[in-house]
């Protein structure tokens, strides 16, 4: 988002249909940068206890400022182990992603509703639907009420077109971000064999020790403590709660209203709240 807000102040004389492909885009990096973190998990293996191990076992979130979404890079803990990203971050981008996607649905409804009732718009909403689309000052006064309506019904077409995109992206983060979440934390809590530093070989090591696994990929293969992981757990606890849960429900259920394509969000739902409540071994 950071980046995002960059690159509007950097383009704040653009139009409107300039920033909305500059958002699409964003949102695509992210759904490519967790599309790669799956692909690299399905391939390395099918089970969890050899799976390799991308992101550290930390799952507490970055801290926001003023309230807002957080800067990540001001937001990583200052310590030996933090070149390794956190799970905490793929909770973070998980519920970002959530919230974007309510947001974008509803302006999605919001254009379709437009679109449907074009005929009984106010000539002022008309008017500010052409705007951007009609080039030099006061462009839009100089055109004809039937030219108007033919531009506001393309913009329209434009935004509900772009909402599809920005729906379908958010949705295919979540996804991803879950499988993560969640085969992540069935090695982490089920077959990470916890390790202490007097069982380091390296004086002064610290609980949590990672190494390539594979230098072409950048991977990496964690052991932690038996402290971490119980700190992972609750801090996943308390992040993955019901309310997160049950908005993740509701974007499966909203998103196969408009689009045929199965999800698995349920199911990754279910796999990642049924670990967070085994019993401490």
């Amino acid at each position: 988002e950071r980046l995002l807000k960059q690159a509007e102040m950097t383009s704040a004389g653009d139009s409107a249909e300039r920033r909305e492909e500059m958002e699409v885009a964003m949102q695509q990096v992210c759904a490519n940068i967790m599309e790669y973190c799956q692909i690299l998990l399905l391939q390395s293996s099918a089970q969890a206890q050899f799976t390799i191990c991308l992101f550290s076992p930390f799952g507490s979130e970055p801290a926001g400022r003023d309230g807002g979404r957080a800067d990540l890079t001001s937001s990583l803990p200052n310590m030996a182990y933090s070149r390794a990203p956190s799970l905490g971050l793929v909770l973070f981008l998980l519920k970002n992603s959530a919230a974007d996607f309510f947001r974008f649905h509803q302006s999605h409804r919001q254009s379709l509703g437009k679109l449907q009732s074009l005929d009984q718009l106010p000539p002022e909403e008309l008017k500010e639907l052409c705007q951007g689309l009609v080039p030099g000052p006061g462009g839009v006064e100089k055109i004809s009420s039937v030219q108007r309506s033919l531009l506001a019904n393309k913009r329209l077409v434009q935004l509900i077109n772009n909402r599809a995109k920005l729906l379908a992206l958010c949705s295919y983060i979540i996804e991803t971000c879950l499988f993560v979440l969640w085969r992540h934390l069935e090695y982490y809590l089920l077959h990470c064999t916890p390790t202490d530093p007097k069982d380091s070989p390296l004086p002064g090591a610290t609980l949590y020790q990672s190494r390539l696994a594979d230098d072409s990929f950048g991977s990496l293969q964690a052991s932690t403590g038996r402290g971490a992981i119980s700190r992972l757990k609750s801090d996943m606890a308390a992040g993955f709660g019901e309310a997160l849960q049950r908005k993740l429900l509701e974007v499966e259920s909203l998103y196969s209203q408009v689009r045929s394509r199965y999800t698995f969000i349920q199911a990754l739902v279910r796999r990642i709240r049924g670990l967070l409540r085994q019993p401490k071994s």
